[in-house]
Parts: structure tokens; sequence; C-alpha cells
């Protein structure tokens, strides 16, 4: 994989090149890509680079494949009836956790159902590291990855595990943005505790129920700030 002499991924320069570009309104919501071509030429990527930026702006919702077309900018979705979109990596984000509404109280219960002594302390170094620094946004999204990783390894079934990787492959890219708005990190903490604490019991209801109300209140938190971002 091509980096920079800092060490940043090269097909992050494209991501950033992209966002500008409709950020500044030189590439309007239906408007094509310029080709890749033009892209390779002008940024200093190699195609696969290019590809590769390409996959997370489809992840972060940024843009469209449209088969037998091309790559499009995405039109934003609408906000609840508003007439008004959202930003586009907002939309991104609010589908995301309508997503985990649905698949995290399923993983949460499978990895009480299914956690080995080795997942379930596995768990709990996650939980103790995640304690270290939770003033610093980055720590937190990285422990709750990790967390999260290790309640779907618990599950002992690969596609919950791609899940999680894919949820938060967009969870990273977009951290400044939900972590920023997350800002009970006590919260954070205690909910997690709950979920370990369920997992270790094997109480399937359990940890059903304390993966719901985690990503509720995350959801509503972000419903919030979104809004508030339309202002």
């Amino acid at each position: 994989m091509e980096t920079t002499t800092k060490g940043t991924r090269k097909y992050e320069k494209v991501v950033d090149a992209i966002k500008a570009a409709i950020s500044r309104g030189e590439l309007a919501y239906g408007d094509p890509l310029p080709p890749e071509r033009r892209l390779i030429d002008e940024l200093g990527v190699s195609r696969s680079s290019l590809r590769e930026a390409f996959s997370v702006l489809e992840l972060l919702g940024l843009i469209e494949c449209l088969p037998g077309k091309g790559r499009f900018v995405r039109h934003p979705r609408m906000f609840q009836g508003n007439a008004n979109s959202l930003p586009l990596e907002g939309s991104a984000v609010l589908e995301l956790m309508e997503a985990r509404r649905v698949l995290d109280p399923a993983i949460a219960g499978e990895a009480a159902r299914k956690a080995s002594p080795t997942d379930i302390t596995k768990i709990r170094r996650v939980l103790s590291s995640t304690r270290e620094d939770l003033d610093e946004p980055s720590h937190r999204a990285q422990s709750d990855f990790d967390f999260h990783l290790a309640m779907a390894e618990a599950t002992h079934n690969f596609i919950f595990v791609n899940i999680v990787r894919m949820e938060f492959n967009l969870i990273m890219a977009t951290h400044g943005m939900i972590y920023g708005a997350l800002e009970d990190k006590l919260a954070f903490v205690s909910e997690h505790e709950n979920l370990y604490e369920a997992i270790l019991d094997h109480d399937v209801e359990m940890a059903s129920g304390a993966a719901t109300r985690h990503i509720e209140r995350i959801y509503k938190t972000l419903m919030g700030a979104v809004a508030m971002q339309q202002r």
C-alpha cells in the first residue's frame, strides 16, 4: 500500500481532494468524477490507490458507482422530511447507525451465547485500555472499534466480524465528527461495561438489551448533532 513520507496512506490524499472539491462546489451533487487518468496525474497516485480511495468514498456515502455510467457525487439523504438535505458525511453516519440498531443487538446476543473464556478475557482487556485516555477522540474511536471487534469475534461468526470491520472503516474515517458529538465519555464506558457483564454471564437477553440501549443513545445524539449542522 502506498504511503506518503509522513506515513499517511496515499488514497487519503484522493479522498481529501474529492471531499474538498465537493465542499467548494467544484463538484456538485450528481456530477461525474473527473476521469481516472486526470486524477492520477493531478494527485500523483497510482491506479490502485485511486481505486482504494473510490471504495472509501463510496463507504462514506460521498460517491456512488452507476454501472455502465461511472462514478458520481451522491445526492445527500433527506432529513426526516425536511426540505434541506443532510451533509453527505452526516447522511452516511446516520445510515450506518440505523443499520447498527438492527445488527448490534444480534451480535451482542450471539457473543453472550458463544463467548469462550479467551474471548471474555480479551474484551476485559479492551475495557481496561479504554479508560486510559477518554478525552482523546482518536483513542475513544480506536477503543470502540477494539471492543466491538472483540465482541464480534466472540460470536465465532466471520460474517459478524466482517460487518464490524466494515462499520468501523466508516466510523474511523469520520471519528472527529462522531466522537466530537459523543461527549458523554462516562456513558461510553458504562455501556461497554454493561455489555461485558452480560457476555460474562452468558445472558443473551441482557446483552441484546444493553446493545440496543447503547446504540439508541448514540443514534439520538448523532441525530441531534446533524440537525444542528443544518441550521
